[in-house]
């Protein structure tokens, strides 16, 4: 048995025995390399927080790697920010690989010239979600402010021939997040990104719903029928300065430990985070409100039990599976809507 498969199997065994210690340090985190934007996109959460625009010291990033490579499999170096303007993003790919952890990002790609993409297919990386959000230049450019429908597409594009000619295995997901104006766009940019090189199209429940972009009908409401996974699993959220959050919707809430200060394994089991788990376990998050009124996904236990047992990078290649499955009645892949 590897490290990190005994990691992973004491992780579900704490989940499954309802322990809010958890043996170890989490499967996955979140780096935020950086928190600049080049965009100022409507359904983001910069549109109700303030947040810094820093990146995060190189060397607080080795640190972390090397403290987390017994526990952690899989490692997201980004965050509420554009990676790609992290002048040492790929660096910090090759070291998470030399590590031996897998990597994946999300990136808007409008930086993504060939440059960039080149050094994109060689660091390392395992998975990426190119963000664009609509078929048609009217929807794109509204929720991707600031960016060019044409010439995003252009990079992609040249981006996934690249990744052809080389024979890259790298894994490419084009995402629409699905807002109010963009819904009638599905069809067509299934179309559109039907291309050599694309992995999986994915569409995106809306998870931030903010006012006047979100589409109302994919809002979850009512409380949760089963404790939330993250706080069992991770993604742990590490803010570009070392502060370390529960999860990434929990940016604005107080943070449960500093990774300047303290090892992963440490925070990962610090009050804050037991204190967490315990609400979850008791079902009463009245001292959370950011669980509360949660938008994140809401696996059944079923697949909860299965994002336990798998590899992280097969978890995230069947996501868009198990989103298709759970638009379609009859698939109990996510959670009943409970009333309160």
């Amino acid at each position: 048995m590897t490290t990190r498969l005994g990691a992973r199997l004491r992780v579900a065994a704490a989940y499954f025995r309802r322990r809010s210690i958890v043996p170890g340090g989490p499967i996955e985190i979140t780096l935020e390399s950086t928190s600049k934007c080049n965009l100022y996109c409507p359904m983001c959460p910069r549109q109700i927080y303030t947040f810094h625009n820093e990146n995060m010291d190189l060397g607080l990033y080795r640190k972390i790697i090397q403290e987390c490579k017994t526990d952690v499999e899989f490692v997201w170096p980004y965050g509420i920010g554009e990676p790609l303007l992290h002048p040492s993003i790929f660096e910090m790919i090759r070291l998470t690989r030399e590590a031996g952890i897998r990597t994946g990002l999300s990136t808007n790609a409008t930086l993504l010239d060939d440059a960039r993409a080149a050094l994109l297919l060689d660091c390392g990386l395992d998975y990426v979600i190119l963000a664009f959000d609509g078929a048609r230049k009217e929807t794109y450019e509204k929720y991707r402010a600031g960016a060019v429908f044409e010439e995003t597409r252009e990079k992609i594009l040249r981006f996934l021939d690249m990744k052809r000619k080389r024979g890259a295995g790298i894994y490419v997901v084009l995402q629409m997040v699905i807002l109010k104006d963009n819904v009638a766009d599905m069809h067509a940019y299934r179309r559109l990104w039907d291309l050599p090189g694309v992995d999986e199209v994915r569409f995106k429940r809306d998870e931030i719903q903010i006012n006047g972009a979100a589409n109302s009908n994919s809002a979850l409401k009512g409380r949760r029928a089963n404790p939330c996974y993250v706080l069992w699993r991770g993604p742990l959220y590490v803010r570009h300065d070392g502060q370390v959050f529960p999860c990434c919707y929990m940016y604005a809430d107080a943070p449960v430990g500093d990774l300047k200060k303290q090892s992963l394994r440490e925070v990962w089991n610090s009050p804050g985070m037991i204190s967490l788990r315990e609400a979850h376990l008791h079902g009463d998050l009245r001292a959370y409100p950011a669980c509360a009124n949660c938008q994140g996904a809401r696996p059944s236990l079923p697949a909860v039990y299965g994002s336990l047992f798998l590899g992280s990078l097969t978890v995230r290649k069947l996501v868009p599976m198990m989103e298709k499955l759970g638009r379609r009645r009859g698939f109990g892949v996510f959670e009943k809507r409970r009333s309160e």
